[in-house]
């Protein structure tokens, strides 16, 4: 065949050469209908025949939920493979070569020879295998069944320095190629020539997503100060992007099933074997951004299952922080939690398979496990304990990007705060979020102007390329909370206030300034809660006609409001966001009728935050109405004590009776205005009463 066609050549004759008919219905059994074939849709659940398959223009289509393209869109989606992937696939499946201009024709020959050769080394390995019986006596004992070897290619390396070079000599192979694949190396000294990468070992070979050998690892089955070793990096194999396993589990993870990160080679196999196809592991390095962007495009959910010490727990933390990172929609991660000296390979070998199982069904968010990890650290019936353990979880509140999932935590932590016992629970979750929330300021790196480049050389009045000097005045800087500063004041008794619950700061003098964002007023929370609420279709419509607006704390609060009544609904009766951002872009000062954009960037802020908590928004959770109704009750009762307060306030100077005579007034207009208030249990409750 010709080298060094165009892309489109080479995607001219796969398709050729793969009828969409013989594809698919390797997939779902498909049915002639007239000139078309038809089908469950392999797709979705499917219990009619909705499928659609063209011979004549090799196109398929489902009528039900909408899937629809041509083969290599088919094996995209089914095999989860990227465009080039699913054409060696293809072509694979159809005997072709895969080779294209892009490559160049040497470039694509070489890389063919190499998979070639590692083909050839994968075979030479097995075949060392059925000959040694120690190894099998090994893998025996490892209880890996004869088909489980089969299936993952498993081989040996002869205790020889030649063993493998010799075979590839005989065979006329590239010894060359075979070296820059890391086969064999060559010899520095005496007589020249190559020996064995890998002697008196254990070989897994290493497969990519379309099933073929790119490299290997080995167990050492003597004495070997390395126990396992994998071949170098090559053309064909990269440690940081590759897993061992993924060719195997790739089915299993397109569904709703998460991938499984195991340690080593056999944790791999034995959990294979006993039904938990999901699992893949690293290859001798920490999990990188790459493994977890590979793996993310079969599923964004994943479970890390390492061994249960203290290497094994460095990792999990580790890997954790990469998959939360890697910025792809939907991403989670949750750990598996093991029995103390366990691993996967030694639950599954004894067949405690129903283990397993419950730690991948227990599985909890990274939080939990890092929370869990720190109080296990600290003795928690003591208050130094409890200290010590609140300073360790702070920065892990601080680690979680939701505020509302960050205050369910605070919740479940409250009683470690001294002001659990004095002041309540609810003035200990307070200061809990204040701390958390100091601390995640403080990890944040300032950029552009913040951190003192200017926007242009100009500005700069020097190349951009020259950096400028620390920054030092005003940085934030979180200091764990220990001794006076975990709640209690030189005496030991509770301190008042809000300002000592922020963050450091460093400042020119020395000095302390007060917290720059203060923890919510219950007020402002009640006002926050049912703006949240605001959102959601069912509750935008209510919220509009019974709240009147001067109940809001803030004006930020009063003003948004404002800006959603007068906004058109989005198609579902909730809020239209684009319309919502357009007015707080032209919001303007009503007096001077000029643009606000300090005004502006701080509802906009506000309308974030809102956003960022909202339970509708983040989850399409449900709101509940009684939390509404009793949201829109407290803002009253908050408006009328605010009331009350200023005109006790405005008397205190007045005569007596002129005094009780403004309190009996006020008294009157705050019974009249519940009683005119609209009844947020409704119209028919309020009318029974």
């Amino acid at each position: 065949m010709e080298t060094g066609r165009s892309l489109q050549d080479l995607k001219d004759e796969i398709r050729a050469r793969n009828d969409i008919v013989d594809v698919i219905g390797q997939y779902t059994r498909l049915k002639r209908s007239g000139k078309n074939w038809t089908g469950l849709c392999p797709f979705h659940p499917d219990k009619n025949p909705s499928f659609n398959v063209s011979p004549g223009l090799q196109i398929y289509k489902c009528f039900s939920c909408g899937e629809k393209g041509d083969v290599f869109t088919f094996v995209q989606k089914k095999e989860n493979l990227d465009f080039v992937e699913s054409m060696e696939f293809l072509a694979r499946r159809a005997g072709i070569p895969f080779e294209w201009k892009q490559e160049g024709a040497e470039r694509s020959g070489e890389r063919e020879a190499m998979f070639a050769l590692n083909e050839f080394a994968m075979r030479f390995f097995r075949d060392r295998l059925a000959k040694s019986e120690t190894t099998k006596e090994y893998l025996v004992a490892r209880r890996v069944l004869r088909e489980t070897q089969e299936r993952f290619q498993l081989g040996f390396a002869p205790d020889d320095w030649e063993a493998l070079a010799g075979c590839l000599d005989r065979n006329k192979k590239d010894l060359a190629l075979a070296a820059r694949l890391g086969l064999i190396k060559p010899r520095t000294e005496g007589r020249g020539g190559f020996y064995d990468a890998f002697r008196n070992r254990l070989i897994f070979p290493i497969h990519d997503v379309n099933g073929r050998v790119i490299a290997f690892g080995g167990r050492a089955m003597g004495d070997d100060r390395a126990k396992y070793l994998n071949s170098e990096e090559t053309p064909l194999f990269n440690k940081s992007r590759t897993l061992y396993g993924v060719c195997f589990a790739r089915k299993a993870i397109s569904g709703d099933r998460p991938a499984v990160f195991v340690e080593g080679y056999m944790d791999v196999i034995t959990a294979h074997q006993a039904g938990f196809p999901q699992c893949v592991a690293t290859l001798g390095t920490a999990m990188t951004e790459d493994h977890a962007r590979a793996l993310a495009r079969y599923n964004p959910h994943v479970v890390i299952c390492y061994d249960a010490d203290a290497a094994g727990t460095k990792a999990t933390l580790r890997g954790a922080e990469v998959w939360e990172k890697i910025g792809v929609e939907g991403a989670e991660v949750r750990v598996a939690r093991l029995p103390d000296g366990e691993d996967p390979d030694s639950l599954l070998r004894r067949g405690d398979t129903a283990a397993f199982q419950a730690a991948l069904d227990n599985a909890v968010p990274r939080a939990d496990f890092e929370i869990d990890l720190a109080l296990a650290q600290h003795d928690l019936e003591t208050e130094e304990g409890r200290d010590a353990a609140l300073d360790a979880v702070i920065p892990i509140l601080a680690s979680i990007g939701s505020r509302s999932l960050r205050g369910r935590y605070a919740q479940r932590l409250a009683y470690l705060h001294p002001l659990h016992f004095r002041q309540g629970g609810e003035r200990a979750i307070e200061m809990i979020l204040a701390d958390a929330e100091a601390a995640a300021r403080g990890a944040r790196r300032p950029f552009g102007r913040a951190a003192g480049y200017p926007l242009t050389t100009q500005a700069n009045g020097q190349p951009l390329t020259e950096q400028p000097g620390a920054q030092t005045t005003g940085a934030m800087v979180y200091t764990p909370r220990r001794g006076r500063s975990s709640g209690r004041g030189p005496s030991g008794g509770a301190r008042e206030g809000r300002a000592d619950s922020g963050p450091s700061r460093v400042t020119t003098d020395g000095s302390r300034p007060s917290l720059e964002a203060p923890a919510l007023t219950a007020h402002e929370k009640v006002e926050r809660q049912v703006l949240r609420a605001l959102f959601a279709p069912d509750w935008r419509a209510y919220i509009l006609a019974n709240l009147d607006r001067s109940l809001l704390a803030s004006s930020a609060g009063q003003t948004l409001f404002d800006l959603v009544g007068r906004c058109e609904a989005a198609e579902d009766g909730g809020v239209d966001l684009q319309a919502l951002q357009r007015s707080i872009e032209t919001l303007s000062d009503p007096e001077s009728n000029e643009a606000e954009p300090g005004a502006q960037s701080k509802l906009s802020e506000y309308l974030r935050e809102l956003m960022e908590d909202s339970p509708f928004y983040v989850s399409k959770e449900g709101i509940d109405e009684a939390v509404v109704r009793d949201c829109i009750r407290r803002l009253s009762e908050f408006r009328h004590d605010q009331i009350r307060r200023d005109l006790i306030r405005s008397a205190q100077n007045l005569p007596p009776e002129q005094r009780r005579t403004i309190l009996l007034q006020a008294q009157e207009k705050i019974r009249q205005a519940r009683r005119s208030a609209p009844d947020p249990n409704g119209p028919d409750e309020g009318a029974s009463q």
